[in-house]
């Protein structure tokens, strides 16, 4: 009870539940920021929706496409030393 990692994991979860008022908060107004910029552009409600779904079917097909991966080391061969069972 008493390791590093207990208490980092302890203090990280602690710090979310803390600023997830202050999240929310900046959600809340960067959405009503977005409705006062598409109010005074002049676009109707219905073409904002439209526009954003077009955004989310364009974000999904763009995030859906499978990339380089991740690890890309070159293969090595493996050391017998590496695969031997430690003598006891």
């Amino acid at each position: 009870m008493n390791s590093v990692r207990y208490w980092t994991v302890a203090s990280v979860i602690v710090a979310l539940i803390l600023l997830s008022p202050v999240v929310a908060f900046l959600m809340v107004i960067s959405a009503e920021l977005l409705i006062d910029v598409l109010t005074e552009a002049g676009t109707t409600p219905v073409c904002a929706v439209a526009i954003g779904a077009i955004e989310w079917v364009l974000f999904r097909r763009i995030s859906s496409q499978p990339g380089p991966p991740v690890h890309s080391r070159l293969e090595q061969e493996p050391d017998e030393a590496a695969i031997a069972v430690p003598p006891i």
